[in-house]
């Protein structure tokens, strides 16, 4: 509006703040400016596009708990994009979840099949548009209420041939690419007029062999799809990471820049009703290999967001995004189960007839559990996050990365903040005393003051035994149930870990499980407090127990194994309100609900293999929180629950001022005390590492 160098100043301007976006965040949001200090950033205010993405897209750094309260901000002279990468703590935290797998979209399917340099021969040309315009024809008539559209882009000198064969069928017919200038001395190139004139009806523009092997930039591009729309023609604008860029973790901040560089100058109104992006990971094209449902839906809300940032939700509900990548009938239906994803374009498999026609031919009434689509929303890259814990009183959540020794704090709102400690942090846990937390540290159980960063123990943990502490939750009496983690169980398979209750106010250790195991998980407990569900992660199975605060666990049933087909193994769990049980199943990329029952009935796909942990959090308890860890993980996740679906609020442990514990009881073998204890284990000989070990540190047997 105000004249084209100024437009095209704040376009680099929003090109540089979608560059920003670090990988694995959706759009970020702030309460409290982080970019403001960049001075060029100051030129989008003059923007509306500038003003939409300042009011969603602003950095939040993650504060250090012994750092300045004040936030961390790039030096003015530094770019956002090299600062973060240098500075990798400094994470986003995203705004909006997106559309979350619950949402029902009114947009059509757009199928379309790119034919890129194939047939090679008049003949094959003839016989291919033949058997596409008779299978099409067909469909319409055996399935007239199925709604898709459809397209097909063959090679240049063959479009004429093509439409003519595809007239009176649903089918339509683009170009793979087109020159931006109107005509003149651009020998080899087409003019986009002389597509029109054909009654070719799409684009492909942005393809990424184009941008590879051709030298096609956004500059070019963004030419492209201005020239397309002031022809009447709609634009498919294609995006997309390269190997390195998805490994690197890219992903996002590379689609973002090819969506501000391509769309310059694009209307709100052109938006809507003309173009259509088209998302396609090279890594996956013409490879075999394909993006998981999760992660293509994860690329695809991003995508969706970025234009709500930029264009706002009416625009970005109605455009579509198609996914592109090895799409065969075998997988076209659970990718289209994605609920931002509008339609696939198809390469090799659209030669085939009839391949292109079952692709076509979708079908989104999968049988089986109901599906949600997790999105990350911290990026705090966890090599192992675990232990997510909702305060509901202060509306906070709590986790911890456990080799990488840190405690993480968020409010959903504002920069998440961490807490650096010196040994592994097992697990987190509320407690009544305001401003502290019970935290499974390598040296015990311990109450740990957020302000001020003091440690006190409160009981030991299994002295002498090769184990941490590893899952645990506090029960409806204020008493914290904990389990160990054979640090060697992947090399010497010995279940030396026990179940033990540190008791409220008294703070007595007390062994409730009769038996031992490699590594707990899925510790938590029915609304009613009476069932309680764990698991020894290495057997695959997940138990209920009936439970009392005051005795050992008793009536061991089997409640869920994951079935064969499924990598991986149970981890952390959270019961919601409903009495339904929520495990993260690390390894196999998802997280079940499963009913009493043992039913799995809701299924969260995860754009990453391990997601750790769970709980639910937000202020109506109705988002699910989820936990990973690397290498492609590490992130905290979230989705929407569906209707009638929602947590229960997290205990706290009740504690009198903290003293060192050293007294251990067990229901199972008898009182622990280290005075007149053995000096050699009966079992294997070995002498006890200290005075106070209750366990063999070889073979983990108890102390006589």
């Amino acid at each position: 509006k105000k004249g084209k160098k100024t437009n095209k100043y704040n376009m680099e301007m929003l090109k540089s703040m979608a560059s920003s976006s670090i990988p694995g965040s959706v759009a970020v949001r702030d309460n409290c400016s982080r970019l403001s200090s960049l001075r060029p950033l100051r030129a989008l205010k003059s923007s509306p596009r500038g003003k939409a993405v300042l009011a969603s897209r602003r950095v939040l750094s993650v504060q250090d708990n012994y750092s300045s309260q004040t936030s961390v901000a790039p030096p003015a002279n530094v770019s956002t994009l090299s600062y973060l990468e240098k500075n990798p703590e400094i994470r986003p935290i995203v705004s909006e979840i997106g559309s979350a797998g619950i949402q029902t979209s009114t947009r059509v399917p757009f199928m379309a099949g790119n034919w890129k340099t194939n047939p090679t021969t008049l003949p094959e040309v003839h016989s291919l548009a033949a058997l596409l315009a008779t299978a099409a024809k067909n469909m319409k008539r055996d399935k007239p209420d199925l709604k898709v559209e459809m397209a097909v882009f063959p090679p240049a000198v063959f479009l004429p041939i093509v439409k003519s064969m595809l007239e009176g069928t649903d089918i339509q017919v683009g170009a793979q690419d087109v020159h931006f200038a109107e005509k003149g001395a651009f020998t080899g190139s087409i003019a986009v007029g002389m597509v029109a004139s054909l009654g070719c009806s799409y684009v492909l523009v942005g393809h990424s062999e184009r941008r590879s092997l051709f030298g096609d930039d956004d500059e070019s591009i963004n030419k492209k799809v201005r020239a397309v729309l002031d022809a009447g023609l709609k634009p498919v604008l294609c995006i997309g990471e390269t190997k390195e860029e998805y490994v690197a973790g890219q992903v996002q901040s590379v689609c973002a820049s090819q969506l501000a560089g391509a769309l310059n100058g694009v209307s709100a109104e052109e938006m809507q009703t003309k173009v259509t992006i088209a998302y396609e990971p090279v890594w996956a094209i013409g490879t075999g290999l394909t993006a998981t449902p999760a992660i293509a839906q994860s690329v695809h809300a991003f995508i969706r967001q970025w234009m709500t940032d930029v264009y706002g939700a009416e625009v970005s509900q109605a455009v579509r995004i198609q996914y592109g990548g090895s799409v065969t009938p075998e997988t076209v239906d659970a990718i289209m189960t994605c609920p931002d994803v509008d339609g696939c374009l198809v390469g090799g498999a659209s030669l085939v007839a009839d391949k292109f026609h079952r692709i076509c031919n979708i079908n989104t009434d999968m049988a089986g559990p109901q599906r949600l689509w997790a999105q990350e929303v911290v990026a705090c890259g966890c090599e192992l996050g675990e232990s997510p814990v909702w305060d509901h009183a202060n509306q906070k959540m709590y986790w911890v990365d456990a080799p990488g020794e840190r405690l993480w704090e968020w409010d959903l709102a504002t920069s998440a903040r961490k807490w650096q400690f010196a040994e592994t942090v097992g697990c987190v846990a509320l407690m009544e005393k305001d401003g502290h937390v019970l935290l499974g540290l390598e040296r015990g159980l311990c109450d740990f003051d957020l302000e001020t960063g003091a440690i006190n123990v409160l009981a030991e943990f299994e002295e002498g035994r090769n184990t941490r502490p590893n899952d645990g939750r506090v029960d409806k009496d204020g008493n914290f149930v904990i389990g160990s983690y054979n640090k060697n169980h992947r090399g010497d398979a010995k279940e030396i870990g026990g179940l033990w209750r540190l008791e409220a106010l008294s703070g007595k250790m007390t062994e409730i499980l009769d038996y031992t195991f490699r590594c707990s998980n899925a510790t938590c407990f029915t609304p009613d407090g009476h069932t309680m569900f764990f698991c020894d992660t290495p057997t695959r199975r997940v138990y209920a127990f009936d439970y009392s605060p005051h005795s050992p666990l008793t009536n061991r049933r089997l409640l869920y194994e994951m079935p064969n087909h499924l990598e991986g193994g149970p981890d952390g769990a959270q019961c919601d309100a409903q009495g339904y049980l929520w495990v993260a199943l690390s390894g196999a990329g998802q997280v079940v609900r499963v009913s009493p029952v043992g039913e799995v009935d809701m299924v969260v796909e995860m754009p990453v293999k391990c997601p750790t942990s769970c709980t639910f959090g937000g202020p109506g308890l109705d988002t699910l929180y989820i936990t990973t860890r690397g290498p492609d993980g590490g992130g905290l996740y979230s989705v929407q629950m569906p209707e009638g679906v929602s947590g229960q609020v997290e205990p706290a442990y009740r504690s009198l001022p903290p003293t060192v514990t050293t007294g251990t009881e067990g229901f199972f073998g008898g009182s622990f005390s280290p005075m007149g204890a053995s000096k050699f284990c009966e079992m294997c000989g070995t002498s006890f590492s200290n005075p106070t070990a209750h366990f063999c540190s070889n073979c983990g047997s108890k102390r006589p």
